[in-house]
């Protein structure tokens, strides 16, 4: 009777404890806790480049990238990432021509799930895979999706956490290139 007392407690603590988690892993990957609109004053921090192999097995190396450039990171499990890829899918092409880099960078996700969710979106911009954690880490990443918006450089113009709108996403690039537009130390 003290034994089955003292499996069932083990139990009803344990079910808590996966619960916490989940809701905890549930709200990160939602964004939950940041700014309100989801954007991080990060202006003018310097981020590192980085170089990953992309899913295709060609290698993607940062200090390649001639201008402006958006960092997605994301993951197959990630709901938002799933909602928010044909938005970025969509930009892609038109911010390409204007010399635009954008890389999506997955994480804590296997190989075979992050290729089944290239296939699907139809993902034409370069993706890598972070599998050490180096960049995600160097990066200070800790929910999804993430996306950071670098000037030439690698300076921040701005990081924005949670999924984005396809207008909120053009508003964030376009800061990029127009220095009327960027985003002062003291507000929007």
């Amino acid at each position: 009777m003290h034994a089955t007392r003292g499996r069932l407690l083990i139990a009803v603590i344990g079910v808590a404890f996966v619960v916490i988690l989940g809701t905890l892993a549930v709200a990160m990957s939602r964004g939950i806790g940041g700014a309100d609109d989801g954007r991080s004053d990060v202006r003018d921090r310097q981020y590192p480049p980085f170089a990953l192999n992309r899913f295709d097995g060609t290698s993607f190396d940062l200090r390649e990238a001639p201008g402006p450039v958006f960092v997605y990171f994301w993951a197959s499990w990630c709901v938002p990432c799933q909602e928010e890829a044909p938005v970025i899918e969509k930009l892609w092409p038109e911010y390409q021509k204007r010399g635009y880099t954008f890389v999506g960078v997955n994480m804590w996700d296997t190989e075979s799930d992050a290729r089944r969710f290239l296939e699907r979106q139809r993902l034409s911009f370069p993706v890598v895979a972070d599998a050490n954690g180096r960049v995600y880490v160097d990066y200070g990443v800790s929910s999804l999706p993430d996306s950071f918006f670098l000037l030439p450089g690698f300076r921040a113009q701005a990081r924005y956490q949670g999924p984005m709108t396809e207008a909120t996403l053009r508003g964030l690039l376009d800061e990029l290139e127009r220095p009327d537009l960027r985003r002062t130390a003291g507000g929007a």
